[in-house]
C-alpha cells in the first residue's frame, strides 16, 4: 500500500460475525490492491471484533479502530476523517464486492471528474432475490431522488476532496435513512452516476433494519422528501405529503377523486420544477410521466376511465404519444412485476434467471 493510497475502503461493523469473513475476503481479493481498508468495529458483542484483529494482524492495509456503540452515522462519519485515500468506498459488513469493483469504479471516477459519487447496480440475495438496477445518469438519478434514495448506499465511491470541501458528512440525527440525506446534498453539489454492472451482493434478512425498522426508514425519509420539495419552491401540506409517499410507495387508493388528486400533485411538481430549474426538464418530466402511468395502471378496477384520464392529462408526454409501445410497456410493467412476484409461475422464472 502506498502512503496516499488511491481508495479507503470504509466499512463499519456491528455484529456481523456470520458473514464478516466472506465480506472482508471480497475487499482483499479485488484486483486493484492500493487500497487501505479502515474497519470500525461499532461496539460489536457476538466477537465481530475477534475476527476484524485476526485480519489485522496479517494484511498491513487493514487499519482497525475499535469504539463503543455509536450508531452507523457517526462511525462512518469517523472513518470518513481517518481516510488518506482519493476516493472512498464503502462496504458493509455482510456484502460481497465483485473482484473488479473496486478498479471499474476507479476508472469511471477517473474519466469523469464531474462526477462526485459513483454506485453500482447489485444483486440482492438472501431474504429477497432480485437485482437493483438503479438509474445511470446524473439528471435520471437526481430527478428520481424526490421519490427514493436511488444509489445503493454500500456500493458507493465518493470524491475525499469534495467531502472535505463541502462537509458532507453523515447526518446523526436521519436515523435510518443516513445515506438519502447524504445524497441528498451530494446532489446540490456535484454530478452522481451509477454503473450499470453488477459490483456488489447486496445481503438481505429479515431483521435488516430496512425491513425490521421500516417505520422508522420511512418516517426519516420523509424529512428528506420535504427538504428536496421545499428546494424546488413546495411547502407540501400533510396531505400533499400523504400523495407523495403513495408515489413512493407504489400504493394508491382506488377512487377517481384520488386519482385527480394524485395527478394534480404530480403537475405542482412539474410546474414547481420548470420554475426552480433545479433537474433537467425533459429527464424530470419523463420520470413524472412513469409515476403517472404506474398510478393509472395500478388502478385497473376504475377500467377505461383511468385510461381516458392517462391520455387527457398533461402529464402524457409527447414523447410517449408518439410510441404506443413504450406506453404499454409502462402501463403493465408494475402489474407485471408484482404478478411476477406472487404467482408460481413467477417464482419459476426467477429461480431460472437466477441460475443463468
Amino acid at each position: 500500500m502506498s502512503a496516499k493510497p488511491g481508495i479507503s475502503v470504509l466499512m463499519g461493523v456491528h455484529n456481523s460475525i456470520h458473514h464478516l469473513a466472506e465480506a472482508i475476503d471480497s475487499i482483499l481479493g479485488q484486483q486493484y490492491d492500493d487500497f487501505e481498508f479502515i474497519i470500525i468495529d461499532d461496539g460489536s458483542t457476538d466477537g465481530s471484533a475477534d475476527v476484524i484483529d485476526k485480519y489485522g494482524k496479517v494484511d498491513n492495509r487493514i487499519r482497525i479502530f475499535h469504539q463503543e456503540n455509536k450508531g452507523l452515522a457517526v462511525t462512518l462519519n469517523r472513518g470518513l476523517e481517518a481516510a488518506a485515500g482519493k476516493y472512498i468506498a464503502r462496504m458493509d459488513g455482510d456484502d460481497i464486492s465483485m473482484p473488479q469493483r473496486l478498479k471499474t469504479q476507479l476508472d469511471f471516477m477517473e474519466a469523469h471528474p464531474d462526477v462526485g459519487i459513483c454506485g453500482t447496480a447489485c444483486r440482492l440475495f438472501g431474504y429477497t432475490n432480485s437485482i437493483s438496477w438503479t438509474p445511470i445518469t446524473s439528471e435520471e438519478i437526481k430527478s428520481k431522488l424526490i421519490f427514493w434514495p436511488s444509489i445503493v448506499h454500500p456500493s458507493v465511491m465518493m470524491r475525499r476532496d469534495l467531502i472535505e470541501r463541502e462537509g458532507l458528512y453523515y447526518d446523526p440525527d436521519f436515523k435510518q435513512a443516513e445515506d438519502y440525506e447524504l445524497w441528498s446534498r451530494f446532489s446540490r453539489c456535484c454530478e452522481m452516476a451509477n454503473i450499470p454492472e453488477i459490483l456488489l451482493h447486496y445481503r438481505t434478512y429479515p431483521t435488516q433494519a430496512t425491513f425490521a425498522f421500516q417505520g422508522d426508514v420511512e418516517r426519516w425519509s420523509g424529512f428528506v422528501h420535504k427538504r428536496l420539495l421545499r428546494d424546488m419552491g413546495i411547502d407540501p401540506t400533510d396531505d400533499e405529503m400523504e400523495l407523495h409517499l403513495a408515489l413512493h410507495r407504489s400504493c394508491f387508493k382506488t377512487s377517481r377523486s384520488y386519482l385527480e388528486q394524485i395527478e394534480q400533485w404530480l403537475c405542482k411538481l412539474v410546474g414547481a420544477n420548470r420554475h426552480s430549474s433545479l433537474r433537467e426538464s425533459n429527464t424530470f418530466e419523463l420520470m413524472i410521466f412513469e409515476r403517472w402511468c404506474a398510478a393509472c395502471a395500478l388502478e385497473w378496477k376504475l377500467g377505461l376511465w383511468a385510461w381516458r384520464k392517462l391520455k387527457k392529462s398533461s402529464l402524457y408526454s409527447a414523447a410517449y404519444a408518439t410510441s404506443t409501445l413504450k406506453l404499454a410497456w409502462q402501463l403493465a410493467r408494475i402489474p407485471l412485476a408484482r404478478a411476477l412476484q406472487s404467482s408460481a409461475l413467477g417464482r419459476c422464472i426467477k429461480r431460472v434467471v437466477r441460475s443463468l
